[in-house]
């Protein structure tokens, strides 16, 4: 990655001397909606929604968030919205970034080497912007995951650990997927140099809307919603004409609305019915791998001041199944 970018110099101070007893306020939520506004507007202008300042912002927002609707007292919600403040000032002011260190905060372990070395390999990749929003989102889900594990132990920050294992991978398909298009894109190169002509990988990415196939809390297949079995088959049927099917990763998501270990579990279930529906079309099951992010990657994010009804139509677009599918079409 060429360094044209200035190096971040501000970095979040977050003081060993926190207390565990800092429980976020509403002017503190008033205020990470406001900057979810920002991020917005930032997101729809000339920067884009995959600029990496811009994609850490909204992951630390995303944290501050949750943690503020669980009542977390340990200060992570507002050391969180601290970390996006100073992203989202220097933004603001048009300054860019050199994909630099990730602060930890005082509630968070350090957790989980092995990823945080793959993020060094693939922030000083050629083609690091192709990947920089998946990145972004990983540096804090490890942060976040650390802080469960702070919390509550490991076997609770395990499944915060298996996102951000989801999170590395995609990061690494699009990377692969920008090398595989400049290698496309290169021209022929010299006959003898070609020992047999190579099949082009193929990675698509596909969103399954959940309400458009199980019903609202459901995640049976036995309670498809009207026409979902349809869409499930018809997809299902479309895989199986590829000449080749390497991976198919389907990750569920659900909105915020519920416990965290219940939108967890929940986004694991339905993520487990699509696989065990494409398995049941003849889809091999040894390449599809299911997996639940639960609420922790919203597509939308919406006020809290409206009522229950009208926040569960607002975020129907974060109840979904993500697939990503790599292999070589016919």
């Amino acid at each position: 990655m060429k360094k044209t970018l200035l190096p971040l110099l501000c970095c979040c101070l977050m003081s060993l001397a926190h207390a565990d007893n800092r429980p976020p306020s509403t002017a503190d939520l008033a205020s990470i909606e406001q900057m979810q506004r920002q991020v917005d507007r930032l997101g729809f202008g000339t920067l884009g929604a995959d600029d990496y300042a811009l994609s850490k912002v909204r992951a630390w927002l995303d944290l501050a968030l949750d943690e503020y609707h669980e009542k977390d007292r340990s200060g992570i919600a507002q050391d969180a919205a601290a970390e996006a403040a100073l992203l989202l000032k220097a933004l603001e002011a048009g300054q860019v970034f050199d994909a630099g260190a990730t602060p930890h905060p005082y509630a968070s372990e350090k957790v989980r080497p092995d990823l945080w070395a793959r993020i060094e390999n693939m922030k000083r990749h050629a083609d690091f912007s192709c990947g920089a929003r998946k990145i972004a989102e990983l540096e804090v889900q490890l942060v976040w995951t650390g802080h469960e594990k702070w919390e509550s132990g490991w076997m609770h920050a395990e499944a915060y650990a298996r996102i951000a294992e989801n999170l590395a991978y995609e990061a690494h398909l699009a990377l692969d997927e920008c090398a595989a298009g400049k290698t496309m894109h290169a021209g022929e190169p010299a006959a003898a140099s070609v020992a047999a002509p190579v099949e082009p990988v193929i990675i698509v990415h596909h969103t399954l809307a959940t309400d458009a196939l199980f019903e609202f809390g459901r995640h049976e297949i036995g309670h498809l919603a009207a026409g979902g079995r349809q869409k499930l088959d018809a997809l299902a049927g479309e895989l199986l004409k590829w000449k080749t099917l390497d991976r198919i990763d389907v990750v569920g998501h659900t909105d915020r609305l519920g416990s965290d270990d219940s939108n967890q579990a929940l986004s694991e279930r339905r993520a487990d019915a699509v696989k065990s529906h494409f398995v049941g079309r003849g889809l091999p099951a040894e390449i599809i791998h299911a997996s639940g992010a639960g609420s922790t990657r919203p597509l939308v994010q919406c006020e809290t001041s409206r009522t229950r009804a009208a926040q569960v139509e607002c975020l129907q677009p974060n109840r979904r199944v993500e697939l990503t599918i790599r292999g070589s079409q016919k």
